[in-house]
């Protein structure tokens, strides 16, 4: 019990850990920058908890490496795939849900906007954020209580993409497959345009790309205010002006790495918040939930509609991936039966793989 007043001190943000250890200015800035790549938010609203759990296995013990999967991220996609269909899934593509069917106070399934029904034998469980989960529902499923309370759930702001395929001939040899510009550490991580990450995964797999090419990705990662977007139509020439004004801070900051960029790309693609809202289903294109450590905790996956789940960054801390694999195990391990986790486990004794 000695480590009882540290191990509390977990629930709380992370600058409360920092504050009693690290007094260099540069490092603070660093550990916000760390923070809000993985949170959204900065030090002073991440969980220390999290951030505990990132420094101890994750970014800084031997061996490990930020990389890609070897096949990009198509590759994870079809590996989930390939379990979903080996214990009798089906993936449905082109199939977006309507709406969620509420029958005698119960989810039981979805329809289509095809107009087809898709009944659940167990439950109906949404990988859509919260406040787009809450557009499916049927006026009157949910109490209006927590339909405010969810409404109101603090948000992050969207993003910028750029998508580009260049030409790699006699290229400077010691690119490497990341980076991060940060254009004015004053300013703080969350300021508009102030800070841009890039990816270059064809240095570290070839094959995601053709040779001689690169492929790039660079973003501003949550710091995309929605409401400079907001009501423009995607065809307009004002959304094309306002494209080109608002991904130039990307250009200039792979320019950095490589100075004659505009020569050598073949396929440009730029995404804005609209496009982030289209294509992702996200609402206003948000990077996620901004839930302070301050104040309050994730919800988790249950809703007061029997039948309804939801997982995702609505419902577990962290942005995008780490949110929906952890909380999509948290609710299969709550849906399972006793009988089906004693025989999980049985399976993992016998394996030797623990």
């Amino acid at each position: 019990m000695r480590r009882g007043p540290q191990l509390a001190r977990l629930q709380g943000p992370f600058s409360a850990i920092l504050q009693d250890t690290v007094t260099d200015p540069f490092i603070r800035h660093w550990m916000d920058l760390l923070c809000f790549l993985l949170s959204g938010l900065p030090a002073a609203d991440t969980s220390a908890a999290e951030m505990a759990f990132m420094f101890a296995g994750e970014w800084y013990r031997r061996g490990v490496y930020l990389d890609y999967p070897r096949g990009g991220s198509g590759a994870l996609v079809n590996a989930l795939v390939r379990g979903l269909q080996k214990y009798g899934g089906q993936l449905r593509l082109q199939a977006h849900v309507e709406q969620v069917m509420v029958e005698q106070g119960r989810a039981a399934g979805v329809v289509l906007r095809s107009g087809e029904e898709l009944r659940a034998k167990r439950a109906v469980i949404s990988n859509a954020s919260i406040w787009d989960t809450l557009k499916l529902l049927p006026a009157g499923a949910m109490p209006q209580r927590f339909v405010q309370r969810r409404q109101a759930m603090p948000r992050c702001p969207s993003f910028m993409h750029l998508h580009l395929g260049i030409d790699a001939t006699d290229i400077r040899p010691d690119l490497a497959c990341h980076y991060i510009v940060v254009n004015d550490w004053q300013l703080g991580v969350t300021a508009p345009q102030n800070l841009v990450l890039i990816s270059i995964p064809s240095l570290l797999d070839p094959s995601l790309a053709p040779p001689g090419k690169h492929t790039i990705h660079v973003y501003t990662p949550g710091n995309e205010p929605y409401s400079l977007w907001q009501g423009l139509d995607r065809r307009s020439q004002a959304y094309a002006d306002l494209k080109a004004t608002r991904s130039a801070v990307m250009f200039q900051a792979l320019e950095r790495i490589i100075p004659d960029l505009q020569r050598r790309i073949e396929v440009k693609l730029v995404g804005t918040p609209l496009t982030h809202e289209r294509f992702l289903r996200r609402h206003q294109g948000t990077y996620g939930p901004a839930i302070s450590a301050q104040t309050g905790l994730f919800p988790g996956p249950r809703t007061p509609l029997p039948g309804l789940w939801c997982t995702g960054d609505s419902t577990f801390p962290g942005i995008g991936l780490p949110a929906v694999a952890a909380s999509g195990m948290t609710t299969a391990n709550t849906l399972a039966s006793v009988g089906q986790h004693r025989q999980m486990l049985r399976q993992v004794l016998a394996s030797g793989k623990f």
